[in-house]
C-alpha cells in the first residue's frame, strides 16, 4: 500500500502585494478561489509518479483540482472540503500595511497559539488532519495507492498523523509545488 502526498501547483496569484490586515482577509479569499499558473507545469518526475497511482484525492479548492488534472489525471476518486487547506484567520484592520508574507506568517503563528477569528480553530484543523490520514490510509487499502493533491500546512500535518499510524516515508512532506513524498505500509 501506497500514498503519495503532493503539493498543488503554483497558485495564479500576485503574491509580492503589500496589505493591511482586511486587505489579507480579501488576499485569502481570492488565494482559495485561484487555480493554478499554467506557466510553471508539473515536473516530469511529479507525473510519472501520479501516473502510477491507482486513486486520486483532492481538496474542492481549483488549485487542487487543477493541478490534478495538470498531472494528468483522468478520473479523481474522490474531492472535499475536508481535504482543503487549513485556513488563515484575519480580522478587519486598516493598519498596518505590510507584505503579504508578514501576515502569513504573523497569521500562522498567531492560529497555532489559539487565535481563530474567522476559520476554524487549530485543535478542529489538526482533527481535521487526522481524519484525512485515516481516509487516505482506508482508500490506500482499498485501492492500493492513493495520490493526494494537498496543500502544504494540510499536507504536513497529514505526513504526522500517517508516520503516527505506522506509514513509513524517507521523504520530508512537501512544501514546495509539486513536491511530493511517498508512505507505504509494509504488508504483513
Amino acid at each position: 500500500m501506497q500514498i503519495v502526498l503532493m503539493r498543488h501547483g503554483k497558485p495564479k496569484i500576485d503574491t509580492r502585494r503589500r496589505l493591511n490586515a482586511a486587505e489579507f482577509g480579501v488576499w485569502v479569499e481570492q488565494y482559495n478561489a485561484s487555480g493554478i499558473d499554467t506557466e510553471f507545469p508539473p515536473t516530469q518526475e511529479a507525473v510519472a509518479q501520479a501516473s502510477q497511482c491507482a486513486f486520486t484525492v483532492c481538496s474542492n479548492l481549483p488549485r487542487s483540482l487543477e493541478s490534478a488534472n495538470a498531472l494528468g489525471v483522468e478520473c479523481i476518486g474522490a474531492y472535499s472540503h475536508v481535504f482543503r487547506e487549513m485556513d488563515m484567520p484575519h480580522v478587519e484592520w486598516r493598519f498596518p500595511t505590510l507584505s503579504l508574507q508578514a501576515w502569513l506568517v504573523f497569521f500562522r503563528l498567531a492560529w497555532a497559539i489559539g487565535y481563530s477569528a474567522n476559520t476554524e480553530s487549530f485543535k478542529s484543523a489538526k482533527a481535521r488532519a487526522r481524519s484525512c490520514a485515516e481516509q487516505l490510509a482506508n482508500l490506500a487499502s482499498t485501492h492500493g495507492t492513493v495520490l493526494f493533491v494537498g496543500h502544504g500546512s494540510l499536507n504536513w500535518f497529514v505526513a504526522r498523523y500517517l508516520k503516527r499510524m505506522g506509514w513509513l516515508s524517507a521523504d520530508k512532506p512537501p512544501k514546495k509545488y509539486w513536491e511530493y513524498s511517498v508512505f507505504y505500509m509494509q504488508e504483513t
